[in-house]
């Protein structure tokens, strides 16, 4: 991207977001009406007295190559419980053509309980781009939260975002997918492991609840923990999930029924 191309993103952006403000800031709402927690007393219990940290950078990664999805749908998930705040609506995705987990998908965003109306999508060629404008955002104020998936970042990097969220008091959700290794001020970091899902209640050809073993390997002001749990979309709420062996026989034409991606390959 040449410095002109740069500069007419650059304006094109920060004119979508100065439209999704609505109103002054004055009006929106720094705080949220309660305190952002996932609601499982295992992992409510790790973190810090008042939750997760709304203007903090947090992270997750597939705990194998194949994860990547899940740990996806975890951060999607863990952005509906955070509680709205008045003049903060809009989702900045920020996607890179260099992904090699896919592209995000509506319907996918929509099974997990997102509002697909609530998203600004930003599809840059690298991920460098794709941190130029996740820092942008989370830089506005306007924004309910941030959410970008990418390869890897560098600890200077994810020092910025980190200062530009805490200056906003806007969350930035960063999906990577090299596994946690390189060092990060993230306050919080996740590592994702998709399990299989149970029945659902009311069909038994229907799939169940996504179900994911969670690691928390960081959490400042918090301590780690490890947690298998399952996400009911309708209640917006994560519940431990059962152990695998109390589960029912798996139907053999369960087996080829799936529900959308939240990532889609591009």
């Amino acid at each position: 991207m040449d410095k002109n191309s740069r500069f007419i993103a650059l304006a094109t952006l920060r004119q979508r977001i100065t439209a999704l403000e609505g109103s002054p800031k004055k009006h929106t709402s720094v705080e949220p009406d309660s305190a952002w927690l996932p609601g499982i007393k295992t992992l409510d219990d790790a973190l810090p007295p008042n939750g997760l940290t709304l203007g903090a950078l947090h992270e997750a990664s597939g705990a194998t190559g194949t994860d990547a999805p899940s740990a996806a749908a975890f951060l999607v998930a863990l952005l509906h419980r955070l509680s709205h705040r008045t003049g903060r609506d809009a989702i900045l995705v920020c996607e890179s053509d260099a992904s090699r987990s896919g592209r995000l998908h509506g319907w996918g965003w929509r099974d997990l309980g997102g509002d697909p109306d609530a998203l600004l999508i930003v599809r840059a060629r690298h991920d460098k781009e794709v941190l130029w404008a996740m820092e942008e955002g989370l830089r506005s104020g306007a924004l309910a939260a941030v959410f970008a998936e990418i390869r890897s970042i560098g600890f200077t990097m994810t020092r910025r975002l980190s200062l530009a969220a805490q200056e906003s008091m806007t969350p930035a959700l960063l999906l990577r997918d090299d596994g946690l290794v390189p060092t990060s001020t993230a306050a919080t970091r996740w590592l994702v492991r998709a399990l299989p899902s149970a029945h659902d209640s009311l069909d038994i050809r229907a799939p169940g609840a996504p179900r994911w073993r969670l690691g928390l390997v960081r959490c400042r002001g918090g301590r780690p923990v490890r947690c298998n749990v399952e996400w009911h979309h309708e209640a917006g709420a994560f519940r431990v999930a059962a152990a695998l062996g109390h589960r029912p026989a798996t139907a053999t034409h369960q087996r080829n029924t799936v529900r959308p991606a939240v990532l889609r390959a591009s």
